[in-house]
C-alpha cells in the first residue's frame, strides 16, 4: 500500500469517526432538551410536534456551520491530506463510544424517576412522545445525509461540466 492509499482510508475512518461523534453530542442534546421539556411540563401534544422540529433544526444549523468552516475549495488534485488529526480522531473517538451509552442509561434513569413520582403522564402518552423523539433523531439524520448528497452531486456535475 502506498502513503496515499493509507492516508485515503485513514482519511475514510476519520469521516466516520466525525460523523458518529458530532451524532452522538447531537443525540445528547436533543434528549437535554426533550427532559428538560418534560421537567418544564410542557404538554406532550406539544412534545410531540415541537421535538421533530427543534432536533431538525439543530440538526441543520449543526451541518451549516460544520460546511461553513470546512475548507472545500482547494487548487490541489488527489490526497494531499498528509496531517492527520489524530487527536480530534481520538477525542471523537471516545465521544462516540462512551456518549450514546451514557445517553441511553441517564434516559433510562430519568424514566425510571418519572414512573416513580406522581406525573400527569400516563405510560401509553409517554412512549409515543418517545417515539416521536426517536423517529425526529433518525429523520434528521436522513434528511442531513439526502441534502449533503445532493449538494455534492450536484457540485461535482459542475465541475464536470467546466472540464
Amino acid at each position: 500500500m502506498t502513503k496515499e492509499n493509507i492516508l485515503l482510508v485513514l482519511w475514510i475512518i476519520f469521516g466516520f469517526i466525525f460523523i458518529t461523534g458530532i451524532d452522538a453530542i447531537l443525540n445528547f442534546v436533543c434528549y437535554l432538551i426533550y427532559f428538560a421539556q418534560l421537567e418544564a411540563g410542557i404538554p406532550l401534544g406539544i412534545i410531540n410536534y415541537s421535538m421533530p422540529i427543534i432536533t431538525l433544526l439543530l440538526y441543520l444549523s449543526t451541518t451549516f456551520l460544520m460546511l461553513k468552516n470546512i475548507k472545500l475549495d482547494t487548487n490541489l488534485s488527489g490526497i494531499y491530506l498528509t496531517r492527520f488529526p489524530k487527536r480530534l480522531f481520538i477525542v471523537l473517538g471516545v465521544i462516540s463510544i462512551f456518549l450514546i451509552p451514557i445517553t441511553s442509561k441517564l434516559s433510562g434513569l430519568y424514566t425510571e424517576r418519572l414512573t416513580i413520582k406522581d406525573t400527569v403522564y400516563n405510560s401509553y402518552e409517554f412512549l409515543a412522545t418517545y417515539g416521536w423523539l426517536t423517529s425526529g433523531i433518525y429523520f434528521s439524520r436522513w434528511i442531513i445525509l439526502i441534502v449533503l448528497t445532493i449538494i455534492f452531486l450536484k457540485k461535482l456535475k459542475l465541475i464536470e461540466n467546466l472540464n
